[in-house]
């Protein structure tokens, strides 16, 4: 679908459950092609989320998530953010970012909701995570 970055998805995303000392860089580092990889690495082990948004998850087939995320408010289409260049900034049908990031053992976040409500997965064999803003 689309390949260049949803920036509105990114930045609400690192907006409301990035660390508030690390939202400036990784905004920065995004948004620059060039250096973007950076931030795409820390995806696998450390992505600096604030705990209070974060409940973990132990989906691991994409239709369960799917359901769950919709019921939550997801829409059609998500926005996926990567350390895998096949999936990183396209705009994707839900089940079909799900069950791509769910098929690659890197880090990844399917942003549902700008700044709302995301999934986020650590590189393989690690946790993985719903991302929830009420307000």
């Amino acid at each position: 679908m689309k390949r260049e970055p949803a920036m509105n998805h990114e930045t609400e995303l690192i907006s409301s459950f990035v660390v508030p000392e690390k939202r400036a860089r990784y905004l920065e580092l995004l948004a620059k092609p060039k250096r973007r990889r950076e931030i795409l690495d820390r995806l696998n082990h450390c992505f600096d989320i604030m705990p209070q948004f974060a409940t973990t998850s132990n989906w691991r087939l994409a239709s369960e998530l799917e359901r769950l995320l919709r019921a939550k408010g997801a829409g059609d289409i998500a926005h996926v953010i990567a350390d895998n260049s096949e999936l990183d900034g396209l705009d994707l049908p839900l089940f079909e970012a799900l069950d791509g990031v769910l098929s690659h053992q890197f880090g990844s976040v399917v942003s549902c909701i700008p700044g709302r409500l995301a999934f986020y997965k650590k590189e393989a064999p690690g946790d993985a995570f719903i991302l929830e803003r009420k307000s």
